[in-house]
């Protein structure tokens, strides 16, 4: 199965593959200089997309960093920006957040002599915060999911991962998912469906890659014959199509650093393959796929965590990183499984809600 990982925007490299302690924000000094690639690429990117607004502030703050002297402190608590020689520069609430939290995820640097290690990863995913966090996770995933016909599709999802004590997924949704779940509302009525794929025709085209939809759109309005089925037929290719894929480009990474504050040790992205509705019931997820195998390789981790009926397999990846090659022998997998996991999701099934 594809897995699209659009990840140049924020994630340095090197990170990938090795870590070194952060402390959580609230143990880090209430004033710190701000590290350079926050001003050089990061506000940028904020001006582009003008992000949660900030694009006007952000261009104003530029001319000011230019004419004035480094190191640059950064003292949120006091909405301030200040220079080397004690000047400052009055922030919004929103700006001095933004910064601060784009600062903590440029400082989760990674030395090679401090690696996050196999049996830490395991120790994090296994507690008992880790598993709570993994078990929302997918019963969100089934929440989002959509049927047509007989059929159910869960979408995976994705993010990017810190480790401490636990193991902390930070979730950001593949913003594709929400046109499907649009589209698929209106599944029973061709003429609905084509009047939604023209309203939103760039949109439907990010999923629509191969002009299926376009295509059967378009024989409909020209009154072609079984068109109305041939539009229902590409709308379940479409979704069946977008649901087993996790893409996460610049926008919504910048989104999701924006809005956390980050502690631990950086891991490395992470997204799920999520359960399979057959036989009237769940069945797992799938092992990593080339294209995983691959990401892994690029960026030194992909974190691949794969649904069980009975609880998950969360695939470590980061020896594929540093022998460079697609190899499913050298993938390390964390089990977990629970009777009591297996009965909740259960409960989930849409058979249970009267479905088949």
């Amino acid at each position: 199965m594809p897995h699209r990982a659009a990840r140049s925007f924020l994630l340095i490299p090197a990170l990938a593959a090795f870590s070194i302690a952060a402390g959580p924000p609230q143990s880090r000094p209430a004033s710190v200089p701000l590290k350079d690639a926050v001003i050089a690429e990061d506000l940028p990117q904020i001006i582009g997309i003008d992000h949660l607004g900030l694009g006007a502030e952000a261009r104003a703050l530029i001319p000011w960093i230019r004419s004035h002297p480094k190191p640059f402190i950064l003292r949120p608590h006091d909405l301030l920006l200040q220079d080397a020689a004690s000047g400052t520069l009055a922030l919004s609430a929103t700006m001095a957040r933004t910064l601060s939290r784009l600062d903590q995820w440029r400082r989760l640097e990674a030395p090679k002599d401090n690696p996050i290690t196999h049996a830490q990863l395991r120790g994090g995913a296994l507690s008992p915060a880790s598993i709570a966090r993994i078990r929302a996770i997918f019963e969100a995933m089934i929440e989002r999911g959509v049927r047509i016909g007989p059929k159910w599709l869960t979408p995976e999802t994705g993010g990017e991962a810190t480790l401490d004590t636990e193991l902390r997924l930070v979730e950001a949704r593949d913003p594709r998912w929400s046109t499907i779940q649009d589209l698929v509302k209106a599944a029973g009525d061709a003429r609905a469906i084509a009047g939604l794929c023209e309203r939103r025709a760039a949109q439907v085209a990010v999923i629509d890659t191969h002009g299926l939809l376009k295509v059967a759109v378009a024989r409909f309005r020209l009154g072609s014959p079984g068109s109305a089925e041939e539009v229902r037929r590409a709308l379940l290719t479409v979704a069946q199509n977008a649901a087993p894929t996790y893409s996460l480009g610049p926008e919504e990474q910048l989104t999701l650093v924006t809005s956390t504050d980050w502690q631990g040790r950086y891991v490395g992205g992470w997204h799920t393959h999520a359960p399979h509705h057959a036989n009237g019931g769940w069945i797992a997820g799938d092992v990593p796929s080339f294209e995983d195998m691959q990401n892994a390789i690029q960026y030194g981790q992909y974190l691949t965590l794969a649904f069980q009926p009975d609880g998950f397999d969360l695939y470590d990846a980061e020896a594929l990183g540093d022998a460079k090659r697609v190899d499913l022998s050298l993938l390390k997998v964390i089990r977990y499984r629970s009777a009591e996991w297996r009965e909740h999701f259960r409960s989930l099934h849409p058979s249970t809600k009267g479905g088949s």
